[in-house]
């Protein structure tokens, strides 16, 4: 992820836009200067918000309503100096290229919200877009989870259009009746991450597999930087607690010979694969040990934790999991 990307949507989850947010944090932001020409004036150079992605989240860019469009630019806006945001974003598509998981689902679920709205507010004729309109549609449903509902009654357009000449009057009461079909769904999914951390055999630690689990369900509702510190805390007590599931004090003497305290994970992990995994590479298992370690800690402290930095996290502390339960299982 680019840095100016990272900031932008560092910004919106800030603002809690959380849907913009996983949307741009799929594409490649940059600004550019470009001519408009203008026939009284001659040339007129300006600065444009350009924002690449890949398909369907460059449909899902074009169709937001245009404060959206302009809270990205002002995102993207907030890590530059002396930029002044415009008022708009230029969107291209990234060629050969599909988004895949929870950020494609969420594209289609704003662009299929958009389009009904449109379509109930003089904007585009149903015969001209019911073939998309049905065709995403049967991608939302294959695509949603089971665990989050979506009920949008209306199989095609023409069935929408009937259900907001017989029902709904007005205009407001259309964008009303849509944003309460699909704002609810939306920030079900935007509440999850994009990294899905890779599913691993639990280990049969008890202790360790129940603290795993809640560490991962936790990232998946994350969204401020306290919330990304406790991910630190929660892989912290991971570790802790894998140590305290193999380590023996008369089994695994300590490299340093201080006694391991009951929450010393680092020695006490140390003293584990010294004892059980001797020869040369036990060094390198030991440091990837101390760097989980060292990676929650970090994040547990950090006032300016991140998404990413909290996914990296707990990939490690899931990962050094793994390795210790390789050589228990295979010592």
């Amino acid at each position: 992820m680019g840095e100016l990307v990272a900031n932008a949507c560092k910004f919106l989850e800030s603002l809690r836009r959380l849907d913009l947010s996983m949307l741009l944090a799929q594409t490649s932001v940059s600004i550019e200067e470009r001519a408009s020409e203008l026939d009284w004036i001659g040339d007129l150079v300006t600065q444009e918000v350009v924002v690449r992605a890949p398909r369907p989240i460059d449909e899902a860019l074009r169709a937001l309503p245009s404060h959206d469009r302009k809270r990205i630019a002002e995102a993207v806006a907030s890590g530059v100096a002396n930029f002044v945001p415009p008022s708009d974003i230029c969107v291209e598509t990234l060629a050969n290229l599909e988004a895949q998981g929870a950020a494609a689902l969420l594209a289609d679920l704003l662009t299929q919200k958009e389009l009904m709205v449109s379509v109930a507010t003089g904007g585009p004729r149903i015969q001209e877009v019911d073939d998309y309109y049905r065709a995403r549609e049967a991608r939302i449903r294959d695509a949603i989870p089971n665990d989050i509902e979506y009920n949008n009654p209306h199989s095609d357009l023409w069935d929408w259009y009937h259900h907001w000449s017989n029902n709904l009057g007005g205009y407001k009461e259309r964008r009303q009746y849509v944003r309460a079909l699909f704002n609810p769904v939306i920030d079900a999914v935007s509440s999850r991450s994009t990294f899905i951390p890779i599913q691993r055999e639990t280990t049969g630690w008890e202790r360790v597999d129940r603290a795993l689990s809640k560490a991962r369900s936790h990232f998946d509702r994350a969204s401020a930087e306290e919330d990304f510190q406790a991910i630190g805390l929660l892989c912290r007590e991971v570790l802790i607690s894998l140590a305290q599931a193999v380590f023996d004090p008369l089994e695994h003497p300590t490299l340093d010979g201080v006694e391991a305290s009951p929450t010393d994970a680092g020695r006490m992990l140390e003293a584990y694969v010294a004892s059980v995994f001797p020869g040369a590479s036990n060094k390198e298992v030991r440091a990837h040990a101390r760097a989980s370690l060292a990676l929650a800690l970090n994040l547990q402290h950090r006032r300016t934790a991140t998404r990413q930095l909290a996914a990296l996290c707990l990939e490690a502390t899931t990962s050094t999991v793994a390795v210790v339960s390789i050589i228990g299982r295979l010592g």
